[in-house]
Formats: C-alpha cells, structure tokens, sequence
C-alpha cells in the first residue's frame, strides 16, 4: 500500500498549485503510453484517469518535451486520435471527442452510487468513476464514495484508477453499489525497501526478494520467519526446535563461515537489531512487507554486517482515509505428527529378553545358557545388563491388562492456539497513524510448554509544513514462556519418553504421579534409569518472562529543491528474567528422589541505541535521472548478566532461589560499539541503462587495533532491454531486464572481545596456602577483522504474454579471511590463537516464476509463484598444513576440497552372521556375531578411524516453493508446497540406543521389526539386540551411513479456505468487510526419514544436519475471522 499512500501525499500537496501552468521535461522513445502518463503524475502530481479502450495505455509513442506547458504536451500526445482532456486539479481527464458532452436521450436516466475498495477492503480514494461515450464522471471522496446523477440506465460505467485494473459494468448493475478493484501488476512498479530507502522492481539492480502482508496470513507462529519458508528463493527457514517461542534460523544462500555467526542482519523500519535478537517480539500482524537484499550491491550498503545476507521489515503505516478498524481473531489446534513409532511393552519385554541373553551367552557359550535363572547368571559373573529383571516375564507370558504406557501419547497433548489482533489507521493530509495490538497465547504439543505474548505497534507520520517530515514508531512486547531444556538427558521430556520403559505408568492408582519407578525397579538390573518425564514436566520449572521496548523516530527536512537530510533515532532495550527449579521429590537420570532442591535466575538487560543521518539528492536533467546519499551512522549495544543458583534450601515451599542459603553469583557485561560512514549513487538514463555504486567504511570494537576500519564497496548495473527499439515489436515479451552486480560485505558475529587478550580466576598455592589469582586465557590477535565475502551476481527479469514472470539469478560467493583457531609456538604460553585465514565458496542457481497478474478461467481466477533454489558450498582453504576439521559431536568433517559439515562416519556393509564373515571381513575387538560389518576403506585389515569417510553434505540440492491463490466470487483458497530434495540427516535419537539394539532403552518399531535373528530372521538388516556388548564397535556404529538418513521431503505446507461475507448483509452491520476462513498448516509431509523432526540444527555450521531429540512441528487447524470497520 505504500505507493497508494505516497500518491495520495503526492496528490494532497500539489493540489493548491494551478494544474494548468504546470511545464514537463519528457524524452521517451517507443514507450508504452501508460510510462508517459506515470512520468507526467510524477512532475505534475496529477493522476491521469482514463477508461479502456478509448485510451490504450500500450500504444507506443515517442515524445520530447523541454519545460513545455502541459497542455502542449498533452495535446502532441493526443494528436491523431478521437481523444481530448480536461487538467482538473488533481486529475487530468481523458475522453472521446467526437461524442456529445450531452448525455444521451435514450434510455431512463438514473443516479449510481456506490463505495470503491481494494482487495483488502480499504477505500480508494480519487478512482474515476466515468460514463462510457460521455464526460459524464466523477471520483471517489476521502471515504472511497462517489455518486453520479443523469446517468442513461442503458450505458456502460468505467471504474479505473492508477496501478489498478479498470472495471466496466452496467448502469443499472448492482456490483456498482460496492467495487473491489484488483491491482494491476502490469501498470504498477512495486516499491521494495532497500537499505537507507526504496527502489521499484523496474529500478533495482540488485538481487531481492519481497513478501507482502498478505501472504503472511496462512501461517500462524509466534515469529514472521515461518511464513518466510518456501516464499522466496534461496531463503532457506529451519526451526530446530517446534517449541512455543521457538527461534527460527535463517540461511541466506547457503552457509558462508565456520566458526563466525550465520545469522542475517534484520533491519526493521531501518533499525539493525543484533544478532541473537528476539524475533518473536516482532508482531506478523503488523508487518507491511519483508524485503530480503541477497546479492553484495544490495547488502554493501550495511557494509561488514552484509554478508549472511539482510532481511528488511516495514511496518504498517496509516493513509489519507477516514478511521479504518481492522479486527482479527484465531483460534487452532496443534497436533503432532511426526512419524517415530515405539514398540509396546510385550514386544520391549521379547526385545530386552533378546539382548540381554545375547550380552549373557556370547561371553562364554559353553557355560551360559539362555535358560539360567538369575541365581545362575550372578554365580556367573554376568553383570547387572545380562539379569533379566522380575517384571519381565508376565509380559513374555502374554498376561492380559498389564501397563502398557506410551511414553509419547503421555507427553504429547493436542494443544490449542488462541491469536487476536486490532489495528486502526487513517491519516489526514499533514499527518497519519497506524495502531495496532496483539495477543497470542500458545500451548505446546509437548505438556508443560507455552507461550505468550503481547505486543503492540504505534507508526505515525506528521508533515506541519511542506519541507519538514516527522516520525515515530514504538513497539513494546511482554512474553512468557515455559519450556525445557532441550540439551539435558535429566529432563529432555524427548529424550526421556523414548528411553523409558512401557512398563510403568505416569500416575498412581490414587491419580499422584508416580515418582522414581523405573529407577527403583531396575537398580539391579541396570536399564535406561529415567525418571517419570510427565512429572518432570509438572514439577520442573524453566520459565522466561520478557519485556521488549523498541522505538525510533526521525526528522526529515526539505533542503532547496532537489536535497533531503534526515535524522534518525533508535532504541532497543530487551529485559529477560530466567528462573529455574527443581524441587527435590524428583528424580534424576540415574538417581531416584529425592534429590536436592536446585534453583537459579538469571536476568539480562540489553539496551542497544542507533543515531544516524542520512544526506539525499535527487535531480531528473532530462533524460538523466540521478540519486545520491550520504550517511553516517553510530551505534553502541551494552548488556548485563547476573546469574544466581541456590542450593540447601530449608523450605521445599520457596520455588525460587530465595529458599537457599549458599548461593553462587555469576555476573557478567560486555559492550560493543560501531561507527560507519556510507554513500550510495544511483544513476538512470533514458529509463534503460541503470548504474548504482555504493562505498561503506565502518569501524568495530570487536577487531584488533590494527584492523578496526574496513571498506565495502558494490557496483551493479541493469539494462532494461524491453525499452529498446528494437524490442517493439517483439509482442511476446513485455519486460526485460538484465542486472549484474559485484561488491564486498562482511561478517563481525564474532566474540566481543576476541581479538583481546582474556583473563580468568585462577586459583594457586603461595606458601603452602590457596591464594586468588588470575590468568590470560586466550591469545590476543591485534589483526583480527571480519570476514570479508566478496559476491558476483547476474540475473535476468522477463515477463512473456503479459502473464508470465520469470526472475532468474546466478551468484558466486567467495568468503576470506575465514576465522579459525590456529597453533601458536608454546613458548607464547597459549596453544591457539584467532586469526583471520580460511576460504569458502558458494554458487547457486534461483529461478522464480510468477503470474505477472491473475489467469482468469471462467469466473476463476489463479495466481501463482514456483521457485527454486540450489547451493553448493566449497572450503578452498584452511589453516596452514591444516585439510581438515572434525566437527564437535563426530559425526561431520570440513575438508579442503569439499563442503562445510559433510556426513563422517563408518560405513556399514552388513552383519557378522557367521564365523567366516569374520575371516572375511576385519573387525574391531570385541565384535560379535550379529554386530555390524564395518567396511575397511584403506585395505589395511584394521579397522579403526582411518576407515571412516564423508557422505556428503546434509543440505538439500535443491528447495521448491510453490504459492498458489484461486478466486471463486466471494471465495478464495490458497495452497503453498514446499520442497527439500537430497536433504540427509543424522539421529542420535535413533543411533544412540533406539535403533543400535543395545537393549538400554526403548526400541522402534523400525528396528524391532527388522532386526537380525538367524533363525527367526536370517535377512534382518540391523544388529542383533545384544545389551551385555559395550564393545567399540557397537558404539562406533552409532556414527556411521546405516543412521545417515535420507530426509528428502514433500509439505502441504498451508492449505486456506476463505469466504467474504456478501456486503449486503455486512453493511447493514456497519461494517466494510469480513472474512472467515479455514487454515491447516503442515497437512501433509512425504519423507522416507522416520524421526521426530526433520529440522535438525542449523545453527552450528560445523555440525550441519544433526537431529537430537528435537521438538517436533506441530500440524496446525485453524479457524479465523477478519473484519474491517
């Protein structure tokens, strides 16, 4: 909406100047009319309202004009056709000549009215309301109303207004009574929001990609990057956690660093935030687009915070209008929907029978039978794992109504989701509002999380003279949330209900939870010694309340004629406080209650401020179109951490740490700061050739001494083909443009203080007694600096048969100065130190194709967008004499050579099933029959480490988005198809005991039903259960290609139902518009991987594609209402 509200601005202003004196410069060449006419509305600020087909807006003309009248001009343009006009003060109306101005006698005359909307159902102010043969007209009033008397009851009635599709309907049609006018993408040039202002897609020379507000609305989340995920290529949305509150990661093509945050810079109403910001505090509902700047020339202009990309969020602002109340309401219901199956407890008790007797027997087959008691066993020597415990053996009788609990239905819970927002804009011609305020409250799938949330937005706009413009925006936020640690194996919910046995119920005959069960039961037996997680889950406590308070306001003042200087304050301040506790009637793993009382808080401030000024010029000189800016920007971000944990407490009443006596107080405050200087030049000739340059100079507190300053510099340039000569006849294609563009951006996610050399408390002894000390703990680099990536990009733009859009983009990605941890001589007293020196690679391929505007097939219309994405990363180099890094959970390697993270592990080739496999095949000591056969790589009938080897990079090749709208009268539905092909996952959920058969914890279906027995099933793909095996080979397999799992994936990623009431109805209520509608998000996912979720982490570029017990995304129902006052 925002070019409807600079029209309308534009129109406000220029309306108390005399239309008829007015001079234009105009130089086009074979140039569709309608360009001519948006030339003259952008010199004059009168809109030229027309109908078709008395004017053809694609008529190709040429015309040169230098300060000639506007009359003149009009008249040149005009001549040789039927058609005259009439300069109005706003408007220049166009109409047929040879018709009389006199209305016809035929027919009965009557008067029409009616109300003029667009597609959201906010009014239209000045459309033109004509009578076809006539100059019978009129436009539409601030209210979006209009009324026209002596009209004939035969004519026709032309509805048209710039950047919108003309409507012609009968006199006497009842559709007149209230109009919706669609946008008409062929006339109208989109503004985007680039770095430090706006460009139009016509005019960007760089790679970008936009979401509007309204493809927004089909996913409910407490955080807008959900909704970025298979809208734009190459912006790849993981979640690895489904959490409430969950923190999405956002990867701008691809992964470009090792050790460095990935993180894109998110600029909202051009605030930067900092990286780990809280995005959640963010309100969807409030957002007007969301730009992402990809290529270098886009993303130079923020200079060494450019390189992970830049994500560019504008919130709504109000308009010239009357009061407009917009209210909305949603309520859903979220259900799990992953695909791990776990056996129950008759085919557990078979499968821990199966393990144990294996472990027992194997160690010494001619003494040990399957058939020894216990008593038998300990005499022996068989430990705690080869016992058969007690409660075993009526579940292998087959007994009746035993407990058989599953784990996962007991923590999963079908969990309802409740949003409500409100906003009212509306604006007068020196000033305009948007408000709006939100609430969110969202239950987790998993018992014992939640999320809530308030936020609210103010944008006001005030112009209280001419030259001078004035502006505000605050949106504070409050949330609560509730969750659990996702790391610990003592209270992971996850974790735990696919470890613990199906033999213990979560409550009591009495309805108490039962505490410490499974702990108690198998003290003698050993086993996964879980505590009860649905008491974990009620009893545990980690809650994070936050207040987020973000604001910025400017001044922009008119200088002379063609310069602008604008400054501009921020602010962010983020307060959270984090308290834990356990009380002590719970167990831990391992340990059964009760267990000492633990609690800690912990509260963060961080306040981050921004100062900037910015110097703009604009000059149209004839053909020549010129903008230039200058900026300068500061800005400083400090934070505190006072973290405090309590132990012995007295009173098990006191849920927090004012109950403990001995407390431990960890206290911690960093500071950062950056100043920057900027320039950007923009250069248009004759509106086909386009050149923009860019410089930025900014200097850090994060680098050394002697590297605190750096230089990004970007050059693009785009020729608009279609504006050629030669192209006009060339009726096929209606737009091209070629762009190609270079430059440099950098990457400052490192430590504050890395390029410092650290110090810590380090205890000694001084004459026999412990004396307080400290020590420098890391090695300080006074080279160190950002990363530097340095970015070739070209990309072609075309639209065909006025339908179909095609954006096509290559890019060439190259990262230095990559920063790793290097080996310094010991006699420096430190083994590594930072510095700046790895390379990496990425290329990619994206391709867009759209519907330049909606396919009509009958009285259904369809509009479309398919895009597809590919990257492909390459580590050029490393350390010196360094070819490798193995990443910290073992399971990945970066090699010179190859990608960033690839899948490292063993590859198995089958199953020792006999003792000739053995001579066959080497193996690592201790292995047994039913272990896995692990393949030896370099032929040295050993195997060991050097038999490991990559498979490839997790990523996926390739990701598919595919958004789909379909009209039907008053309905609508839209369906978005999301796609990740190659994609490869590691799960240590099912690698580290589900799916190994060690028999310590619970199985999957998957493996119970394919394990390898040689009589019962001789062709069973995985090892033989066997809990008495701690050999390394067992654990070794963990890691290997049998639990590198296939992830590719297929998503109905949202499915929405929608119906406008009929106004007849709705207006009698006194409202505009009101809409219901049905949402399903995540209806249906097709993947071979049978885990719990399919986002694995994304966050650590070295270990890429792990999958550890992650909380799953729901599948979303919803039903939802809008209404419009």
């Amino acid at each position: 909406m925002k070019h409807k509200i600079l029209l309308v601005l534009f129109l406000s202003f220029m309306a108390c100047f005399t239309a008829n004196a007015q001079k234009v410069t105009l130089q086009f060449r074979q140039v569709k009319l309608a360009k001519v006419f948006d030339a003259i509305t952008q010199q004059t600020g009168l809109t030229v309202a027309y109908s078709r087909p008395t004017v053809d807006p694609d008529r190709v003309v040429s015309i040169e004009a230098d300060k000639e009248e506007l009359s003149d001009v009009l008249t040149q343009l005009l001549k040789g056709t039927n058609v005259t006009f009439e300069i109005g003060e706003t408007k220049i109306y166009l109409k047929e000549e040879s018709v009389s101005d006199t209305p016809q006698k035929s027919g009965r005359l009557i008067t029409i009215s009616g109300t003029i909307v667009d597609e959201k159902g906010e009014t239209i102010i000045g459309a033109s309301v004509a009578v076809q043969g006539t100059t019978l007209g009129t436009i539409t009033n601030t209210d979006g109303e209009y009324s026209l008397a002596n009209v004939p009851e035969n004519s026709q009635i032309t509805i048209s207004f710039i950047g919108y599709q003309s409507i012609s309907l009968p006199a006497n049609a009842k559709a007149l009574g209230k109009i919706v006018m669609k946008e008409d993408n062929e006339l109208l040039d989109e503004v985007v929001v680039i770095g430090y202002g706006t460009t139009t897609v016509k005019s960007a020379t760089g790679s970008i990609s936009s979401v509007k507000a309204n493809e927004l609305q089909s996913y409910p989340s407490t955080n807008f990057a959900s909704a970025l995920s298979g809208k734009m290529a190459g912006v790849q949305v993981s979640l690895p956690s489904g959490a409430p509150g969950g923190s999405p990661v956002i990867n701008v093509r691809g992964i470009g660093t090792l050790t460095a945050g990935s993180k894109p810079l998110i600029v909202v109403d051009g605030f930067p935030l900092t990286e780990g910001s809280d995005i959640n505090s963010i309100n969807m509902s409030a957002i007007q687009s969301i730009e992402v700047l990809k290529d270098a020339a886009s993303t130079a202009i923020y200079g060494s915070r450019g390189a992970n990309g830049i994500i560019m969020i504008t919130t709504k602002s109000g308009k010239t209008s009357k009061p407009n109340v917009s209210l909305s309401a949603t309520f859903s219901l979220q259900q799990r929907y992953d695909k791990l199956e776990l056996v129950d407890a008759y085919d557990m008790a078979q499968y821990m029978l199966e393990a144990r007797n294996t472990g027992y027997v194997n160690k010494n087959p001619s003494v040990r039978k399957e058939s020894d008691d216990t008593a038998t066993r300990k005499a022996n020597g068989a430990s705690k794992r080869e016992l058969i415990p007690d409660y075993l053996y009526p579940y292998l009788n087959g007994e009746k109504g035993l407990t058989n609990t599953n784990w996962l239905d007991e923590i999963f819970q079908l969990a309802p989701m409740q949003d409500y927002n409100i906003s009212v804009s509306g604006g007068s011609e020196k000033a305009f509002y948007s408000l709006s305020a939100g609430y969110m409250k969202q239950k987790g799938i998993v018992i014992g999380t939640d999320f809530d949330k308030f936020s609210a937005n103010v944008n006001l706009k005030l112009m209280p003279s001419n030259t001078i413009t004035l502006g505000f925006s605050f949106s504070p936020s409050y949330s609560k949330q509730n969750t659990f640690d996702e790391d610990a194996m003592s209270s992971n919910f996850l974790n735990i209900a696919t470890g613990i046995y199906p033999f213990f119920a979560p409550y009591n005959e009495d309805g108490t939870l039962a505490i410490s069960e499974q702990i108690k039961a198998n003290a003698d037996t050993d086993g996964a010694l879980y505590e009860n997680p649905v008491a974990i889950a009620k009893k545990v406590e980690r809650k994070t309340d936050r207040l987020r308070l973000f604001g910025n306001m400017y001044a922009e003042v008119k200088l002379l004629k063609d310069f602008r200087f604008k400054t501009n304050i921020g602010a962010d301040y983020d307060a959270s406080i984090y308290k834990f506790y356990t009380p002590s009637d719970i167990g831990k793993y391992r340990a059964a209650a009760p267990q000492p009382i633990s609690a800690s808080q912990s509260n963060t401030n961080r306040k981050n401020y921004l100062i900037e000024n910015t110097l703009t010029y604009n000059k149209l000189i004839k053909e020549h179109s010129i903008q230039v800016l200058l900026g300068q920007s500061y800005q400083r971000e400090d934070q505190e951490l006072l973290k405090v944990t309590a132990t012995d407490f007295g009173d098990s009443s006191i849920k927090n740490i004012a109950g403990g006596s001995s407390f431990k107080v960890e206290p911690s405050q960093y500071s950062w700061a950056m100043i920057s200087y900027f320039a950007r030049l923009n250069y248009n000739w004759q509106d086909k050739y386009i050149f923009s340059a860019s410089m930025r100079r900014d200097g850090s507190s994060r680098f050394g001494n002697n590297t605190k300053w750096g230089m990004f510099p970007a050059l693009s340039a785009a020729w608009l083909i279609s504006n050629e000569k030669f192209m006009s006849n060339c009726s096929a294609i209606d737009y091209a443009k070629l762009r190609v563009s270079w430059g440099k951006s950098g990457n400052n996610q490192i430590a504050n203080y890395g390029a410092q050399a650290l110090m810590s408390n380090n205890d000694y002894l001084f004459g026999g007694t412990l004396a307080p000390g400290t020590v420098i703990n890391a090695s300080p680099n006074p080279d160190l600096s950002w990363e530097m990536t340095s970015t070739w990009n070209i990309g072609l733009d075309v639209t065909l048969f006025k339908y179909l859009g095609i954006s096509a983009d290559f890019y060439l990605a190259n990262t230095n100065d990559l920063l790793l941890s290097v080996p310094v001589p010991q006699q420096s007293g430190y083994t590594t130190s930072l510095q700046n020196i790895g390379k990496v690679r990425n290329t990619g391929f994206e391709i867009r194709f759209s519907t330049a505007k909606d396919i009509e097939m009958g009285p259904v219309s369809w509009n479309s967008s398919l895009n597809l994405s590919t990257n492909k990363n390459k580590v050029l180099a490393l350390a010196p004499g360094q070819t490798q890094i193995i990443g910290s959970k073992g399971f990945s390697i970066t090699e010179v050579g190859k990608s960033i993270s690839e899948l490292y592990g063993y590859e198995i080739i089958g199953i020792y099933k006999s003792d000739e496999d053995f001579k066959k095949y080497p193996a690592m000591p201790g292995t047994q029959i039913g272990d896995y056969i692990i393949k030896n790589q370099n032929d040295d009938n050993v195997i060991n480490t050097k038999d490991k080897k990559s498979f490839g990079s997790p990523l996926p090749k390739v990701v598919l988005g595919w958004n789909n709208t379909f009209r039907y009268k008053s309905f609508e539905l839209t369906l978005d198809l999301y796609s990740e092909l190659g994609k490869k996952l590691y799960s240590t959920a099912l690698a580290t005991y589900m799916d190994t058969g060690e028999g310590f914890a619970v199985t999957t279906k998957e493996y119970f039903n394919n394990r390898y027995h040689p009589v019962n099933n001789p062709n069973g793909t995985y090892a033989t259960p066997n809990m008495g095996n701690f050999s390394s080979a067992r654990k070794e397999a963990r890691i290997s290609n049998k639990f590198f799992y296939n992830a590719s994936n297929f998503n109905i990623r949202s499915l929405k139902f929608s119906y406008e009431l009929p106004s007849s109805f709705i207006n009698r209520l006194g409202l505009q518009r009101t809409q219901v509608y049905f949402l399903a998000n995540n209806l249906l996912l097709l993947t071979p991987y049978k885990g719990m979720s399919l986002n694995g982490n994304a966050a650590d570029a070295l270990n890429q594609g792990l999958e550890s017990y992650n909380y799953p995304l729901p599948r979303t129902f919803s039903l939802g209402l809008n209404i419009n006052f």
